[in-house]
């Protein structure tokens, strides 16, 4: 996935070149990779290396191996030692069987997502360690591409965690992170108590920036998230959203 570094201009969270040297621009300033030669330099968005290092964004990250370093989506990387991720390394991954499950990234554009072994299912929020998820079924484990969700042969996964109660057979992914069984609904990995499951509309279109309000109702509630709102500040928030479309 890595290729030589051709930007001359600064890209968020991508490596460029300007007078003679590697920098990364990230969110807060350009940082310049001391010691890196460009005509040896590689990079797949924030993921780098050279003859001598590996780097994920500015960070050199200690150890790596560049011969045998390389990228596995936004999230992972790889050498013969260890996993890596935009939130450091993994210790204890069976490095033969580690394989990713998505893209590794949301649909806001963080790196996220999950990833398994022959031992242990991995996922990754782009905050904070990777979180070993507890109890999946490896060998039927796989991410249904959004990075968000997943399953296996005996439960559902929502960011992470088990999704509660959920009843698999029935289970039903809705558009803006909202699910629904014969019984339940749910946002993310949370039941929405009270919810009404045959009433319960998600209606923040499907085409508007991931990152809108994300905007449910059901014959009782009006909700934005999981949270019950009045009717009048839901609807100014949709009306918002649709002159934004």
């Amino acid at each position: 996935m890595m290729q030589p570094i051709v930007n001359t201009e600064p890209i968020e969270n991508e490596f460029f070149l300007r007078d003679g040297y590697v920098y990364f621009s990230g969110l807060y300033e350009n940082t310049i990779l001391k010691g890196i030669a460009p005509k040896d330099f590689h990079c797949w968005h924030y993921w780098g290396k050279s003859y001598t290092a590996c780097f994920m964004g500015g960070v050199r990250l200690r150890g790596a191996n560049p011969a045998s370093f390389r990228v596995l989506n936004y999230a992972y990387a790889i050498d013969k030692t260890a996993v890596y991720t935009t939130s450091g390394r993994i210790f204890g991954v069976n490095l033969e069987t580690f394989q990713v499950l998505d893209n590794g990234q949301c649909e806001s554009g963080a790196p996220q997502g999950y990833a398994k072994d022959s031992q242990q299912v991995y996922f990754h929020n782009g905050d904070g360690k990777v979180k070993i998820i507890k109890g999946a079924e490896v060998s039927t484990f796989r991410s249904l591409g959004d990075t968000f969700f997943a399953v296996d042969s005996k439960r559902i996964y929502a960011y992470g965690k088990q999704l509660p109660k959920a009843d698999l057979t029935s289970w039903k992914l809705l558009p803006h992170w909202y699910s629904y069984d014969d019984k339940r609904v749910y946002y993310l990995n949370r039941e929405m108590k009270g919810a009404d499951r045959e009433s319960f509309t998600v209606c923040t279109p499907l085409e508007v920036d991931p990152l809108a309000d994300h905007l449910a109702r059901d014959k009782y509630h009006f909700y934005q998230n999981d949270e019950i709102i009045e009717e009048t500040v839901w609807l100014e928030r949709l009306h918002k959203i649709m002159q934004g479309q």
